[in-house]
């Protein structure tokens, strides 16, 4: 079963899923400014979609943006994402840079989280894993398929490799083409959940997998990603309008407990 996980203010695995807003403009400037309106809007965490970042390969630069990110999200958490185009991201980069971008960033103590997608070069991914907590934070091992969905076995076999990178959060989106495909991936984070203490996170993107997004505390994936700009993958809700559904679904999930 889950054993939540603090980070500042926030439990992450246990409760209502957390929202999580990402930012992706491709300056300082409008990094800031989409900071900004997540907090303004209450994002229970906020994901730096580094890949959008124009100057990404300047460690000065990205570390002047962290600054500035920590100085306006105070007890926020800050999640740093580089999400490779292999993976549906906006940038095509070597390993070698990757892991010296998200181990800069680590260094610089301003992000809490840091995301790693750990299904390719697993071995050097484990490593980079160990070298980010080691700098005090917490990873976030990710897989992403914006192709396809595999069955619930193979789901369920994906989430135990990532367990192994030694990730403290374990993180996989799928593409669907029909129900069955959403119904794989719920079920596999369900089963996971009673074999792994670690909070996951899942959906399956687009319009067919919106109940993904609202039903994570049903299933077992503690985050979901809402929109206070551009979205970051598609099917994502406006912030306002998802911590309304989600809200709603935890009063009738407390009700039918209290009928039991």
């Amino acid at each position: 079963m889950t054993k939540p996980i603090q980070i500042k203010n926030l439990t992450i695995g246990a409760g209502i899923p957390k929202i999580c807003v990402p930012l992706t403009g491709t300056t300082r400037e409008k990094i800031c400014q989409e900071a900004e309106d997540a907090k303004k809007a209450a994002a229970d965490l906020v994901e730096w979609r580094a890949d959008f970042f124009e100057e990404l390969m300047n460690p000065e630069a990205c570390q002047n943006v962290l600054e500035a990110l920590a100085e306006i999200l105070g007890e926020t958490p800050l999640l740093f994402t580089i999400r490779t185009s292999e993976e549906g991201g906006n940038i095509t980069i070597s390993l070698e840079d990757y892991a010296a971008c998200n181990i800069n960033i680590a260094k610089g103590k301003k992000a809490d989280l840091v995301d790693v997608e750990v299904m390719s070069n697993s071995e050097e991914k484990k490593k980079l894993v160990a070298e980010l907590q080691k700098e005090g934070v917490k990873v976030i091992a990710s897989s992403h398929d914006f192709h396809k969905t595999d069955s619930q076995e193979v789901l369920l076999n994906r989430f135990r490799e990532m367990e192994k990178s030694g990730a403290d959060i374990l993180k996989m989106a799928v593409m669907p083409h029909g129900f069955e495909d959403v119904a794989a991936i719920m079920e596999a984070t369900n089963a996971m959940r009673q074999e792994c203490e670690k909070p996951l996170v899942s959906m399956a993107m687009g319009s067919i997998g919106s109940i993904t997004r609202i039903s994570g505390e049903n299933f077992g994936s503690g985050i979901t990603f809402g929109t206070v700009g551009a979205a970051s993958a598609p099917g994502q809700f406006p912030i306002g309008e998802l911590r309304s559904l989600l809200d709603a679904l935890h009063e009738k999930n407390e009700e039918d407990e209290l009928k039991q």
